[in-house]
Order: C-alpha cells, then sequence, then structure tokens
C-alpha cells in the first residue's frame, strides 16, 4: 500500500478527495475537505489529510487532522496537539485485512509527520474503533472512554416524541413566549453568539474555544455550500443564543457548539438551549441527515453538567472513545500540571 499526503492540499486535490467521497465513502462533515476549508485563514491551525491507495492507485482510505497552535512561537511545541474527528474514512466494502492494513499505513504516516510537531495525537471516534485496537496499540497509542449520545432523526414525529415531557413542554412555552430561532443574519449576530461562547467556555467550560475565524469561515462557508447552519435564538430584539451545526446532506448532523441563556431567561418560561438543538435536528431532518450527533457526553462515572440536559432529548448512548498518543511523554506530564495548577490558581 501506498499513502499520498496532502499538507498543503490545493483546490483540484480537495475536488479529487470530495469527489471520491460522494462517490464511496460514508458522509461524513468533520472527514470532509468543507471542514478543512474554515481553518484556512487562521495561523493557528494546519488541516491536512492522506490517501492511502493500493498499487493501481486506488483510494482505499482516507484521513484527515488538525493540528492546533494554542500558544505563541516561543511555546508552541509544548502547546500544539493533532485531533482526528470521526477518521479515518474506508472506501466501502473494504474487506477487513485491508481495512487493518490502510489503518496501519495510515496511522505511520500521521506519527512520522506530526511527532516533532506536535504534544500528543488524539482521534475522537464517531465510530466503534475496537476491532482496530491491535493497530492503535502496536503504534502507541492509549485508549479512554467518553460517552456520546447519537439520536435518530430520520423521521419528526418519532424524534419528537423520544423526548422527555419536560422538554416537549419548554419548547411549547418557548413558542408561546416568543422566542425565535432563525439562521444568523450577519456577521454581527455570529460575533454576538461567539460572545456568549467565550464567557460559557471561560465560567464554565474551561477548556480551549475554536477562534473566532474559524466560526467565521465556517458561516461563510455555509451561506454558499450547503454544509451546515449556525442559527441564533432572539428574544425581546435580542440574541439569546446560538448553535453551531454543520452537517452533510443525507449523513449526520453535529452540535458542534451550543450556549443559551436559559439560566436567567428561565423565570420567563423561556429555554433558547432546548429550541435551538430541536431547531438543529428539524434543519437536519430537511436535509435528509438520520441522525443528531451530540458530540460528547463526558467520562463514564464522572459528573459532567449537561449530560442529564441532553439525555433528555432521547437517542442511543454510545461509548466509542478516544485514542491518544504522546509523542513526547515528559513534555506532556509537565505541561498538564503547569496547566491543572493554572486552572486552580485563575480558574482557566
Amino acid at each position: 500500500m501506498q499513502v499520498q499526503l496532502y499538507l498543503h492540499p490545493g483546490g483540484s486535490e480537495q475536488n479529487q478527495w470530495s469527489l471520491w467521497l460522494a462517490a464511496n465513502a460514508d458522509i461524513h462533515y468533520f472527514q470532509h475537505p468543507s471542514f478543512g476549508q474554515i481553518f484556512s485563514k487562521n495561523s493557528k491551525y494546519r488541516y491536512q489529510w492522506l490517501a492511502v491507495t493500493r498499487p493501481d492507485g486506488t483510494w482505499i482510505a482516507t484521513l484527515a487532522w488538525v493540528m492546533m497552535f494554542e500558544r505563541a512561537f516561543i511555546l508552541r511545541y509544548a502547546t500544539t496537539r493533532t485531533v482526528v474527528y470521526g477518521g479515518p474514512v474506508f472506501l466501502p466494502g473494504l474487506p477487513e485485512p485491508e481495512k487493518q492494513q490502510a489503518l496501519d499505513a495510515a496511522l505511520k504516516s500521521l506519527i512520522r509527520i506530526t511527532r516533532n510537531k506536535s504534544l500528543y495525537i488524539q482521534f475522537r471516534n464517531f465510530y466503534d474503533t475496537a476491532r482496530f485496537a491491535d493497530t492503535f496499540k502496536r503504534h502507541g497509542f492509549v485508549f479512554s472512554e467518553r460517552l456520546n449520545l447519537v439520536k435518530t432523526i430520520t423521521h419528526s414525529e418519532s424524534a419528537y416524541a423520544e423526548m422527555s415531557p419536560s422538554r416537549c413542554r419548554e419548547l411549547r412555552l418557548c413558542h408561546k413566549n416568543g422566542l425565535m430561532i432563525r439562521d444568523a443574519a450577519n456577521i454581527s449576530e455570529v460575533d454576538q453568539l461567539y460572545g456568549l461562547l467565550q464567557k460559557l467556555y471561560k465560567k464554565k467550560v474551561r477548556k480551549p474555544l475554536i477562534a473566532r475565524s474559524v466560526v467565521h469561515g465556517f458561516y461563510h462557508f455555509s451561506v454558499h455550500n450547503n454544509c451546515g447552519k449556525i442559527l441564533v435564538a432572539e428574544y425581546k430584539g435580542s440574541i439569546v443564543g446560538g448553535i453551531i451545526a454543520p452537517f452533510t446532506p443525507g449523513g449526520t448532523i453535529f452540535e458542534w457548539y451550543v450556549c443559551g441563556l436559559d439560566k436567567h431567561l428561565k423565570q420567563e418560561k423561556v429555554y433558547p438551549t432546548v429550541s435551538l438543538t430541536w431547531a438543529a435536528m428539524q434543519a437536519g431532518m430537511l436535509q435528509g441527515c438520520h441522525h443528531f450527533d451530540f458530540m460528547g457526553m463526558g467520562i463514564p462515572g464522572k459528573p459532567y453538567g449537561v449530560r442529564n440536559f441532553k439525555a433528555r432529548f432521547g437517542g442511543e448512548w454510545v461509548n466509542y472513545g478516544r485514542w491518544m498518543r504522546v509523542n513526547h511523554p515528559k513534555t506532556y506530564k509537565t505541561v498538564e500540571l503547569a496547566y491543572n495548577l493554572l486552572r486552580l490558581v485563575k480558574g482557566v
């Protein structure tokens, strides 16, 4: 098997990839050129990918990743991470031995490219990878459990009926009390949504938030391409929440980022996040999407603030977990200790 690397992919290469995905592979936004293009105007990120081919040149698998540079150049080595969202993607019907070989070839190339440039490599799995465990472990990856919730949205009636009575009641109250859910009208409204996300991530989530320019990129790209939605919640003339929901038609729609002033508006019986989540599901249904992916429900057995909130929408619990390879163990331990201390002292 051979590996073709696309470290600085151009338009023709992205078109070739898009055509292969559309003709042969499962539809998946985060392993698609549409996702890569939204990072193109920010130096903090680098989107790269590879294709594994047979000797005759036939593509049998693709794998894409994002290198994230969280700090300035002097600290870049210690803070850069490589994240693979839901990859790799295999040619449908590919025999299991070839899948194992393709993954082995892809991991070798991924490690060779990124090990001297990023602190670790992390696969955030969107499907069960248990059958690939030996291959991952052979390349130094360690598995950790992560819960997720995936809801079937094939039919609106059944998707609605699956929600808890309290969720259905909150949706009715939102409609009755004048909450409006609509597409973001312009970049100013996107910035208002981003401001709400910044406050949420600083006070509660306390993890790095994707850069504003990436959200801008997604907005502009989604306006001209059928790849997702940015919806906002408007109440009494103000933006009180929003959701960033990428999709590929006929595939899965993802709750990438969502926030709302539910706590502040509870007394008025208005629940922006509830209405936004349901509206994103409806948007996915219009595109023929068959699943709504909540994108993370925390570690099993460990308290996670939004788990109960999301669970009341219904769906299937899965534990696809993550594979992680630490490229530089000593540096990683030092950085992890420093970061935990900083969280305690400054609340980052």
